[in-house]
């Protein structure tokens, strides 16, 4: 087994509607937020963790390729007998596993945090606007048909914000000169396109963490039209064939 190509992959990730990648919260203050995204600890700005992205990524390959575990865990290959087809699985390939029986060599994927772009941020800085919004959530009371008592308060990114993304994809061969890898990547911009319909963060089924990736590039050539071409009827196929 030898490494015979690294792909670079760069680009934006786009918000368009409010982002809220959660971070824990140690101390519960008077009229503080309820829950605030995570942030740099030395800068105090929000960015998209990898494992937040990578995580969100898998969660949606398993489910297109039908890898979901009737237990809710994330897929493993361990219900996988067949040697072959164990090595061979699109999902641990791309995104790893820590199966004992695994010997395909290592992940693929390497999913690097994102930053915010540093000209939305010094636009936003300009126009004195913070970097993040404050959005206040309520219940209804079934009964009486009105807001509930004490609204939560939600730190979200707002619509607009723009993360430099940047992600390293690794092809080995592996007694193949690399074509399953190759083929497990086309595979995986599939899933990238099918972010795009789902969301990212939490929230998602109320309108939180719409995104789009913008400018994507790989080893520096656009292939954002080639991208963008990706037609639901293409993420159907990736169901189907994985």
């Amino acid at each position: 087994m030898k490494l015979v190509a690294t792909k670079i992959i760069t680009g934006h990730v786009e918000v368009l509607t409010g982002l809220h990648i959660g971070a824990g919260k140690d101390a519960i203050e008077i009229g503080g937020v309820d829950s605030p995204v995570v942030k740099n600890p030395y800068t105090g700005e929000p960015y998209i963790p990898g494992s937040s992205l990578k995580g969100k990524l898998r969660c949606l390959m398993e489910w297109a390729t039908n890898r979901v575990r009737d237990d809710g865990e994330i897929w493993d290959g361990s219900e996988e007998s067949d040697p072959d087809r164990l090595a061979q699985d699109p999902v641990l390939r791309i995104f790893g596993t820590t199966n004992k029986k695994w010997n395909a060599g290592p992940t693929r994927l390497i999913v690097r945090d994102s930053a915010l772009n540093a000209n939305w941020r010094q636009g936003l800085v300009e126009r004195g606007l913070p970097l993040t919004e404050e959005k206040f959530e309520n219940n209804i009371n079934r009964i009486q048909g009105k807001a509930g008592v004490g609204p939560r308060k939600t730190e979200r990114v707002p619509a607009g914000a723009i993360f430099d993304m940047t992600m390293a994809y690794r092809v080995f061969d592996t007694g193949d000169e690399g074509r399953i890898d190759e083929e497990c990547f086309q595979a995986f911009l599939k899933v990238m396109r099918l972010l795009e319909h789902d969301a990212l963060g939490g929230s998602g089924s109320r309108g939180y963490g719409r995104v789009r990736f913008a400018n994507l590039q790989i080893n520096g050539e656009d292939i954002q039209e080639k991208f963008q071409a990706i037609a639901p009827e293409d993420i159907i196929a990736l169901r189907r064939s994985a």
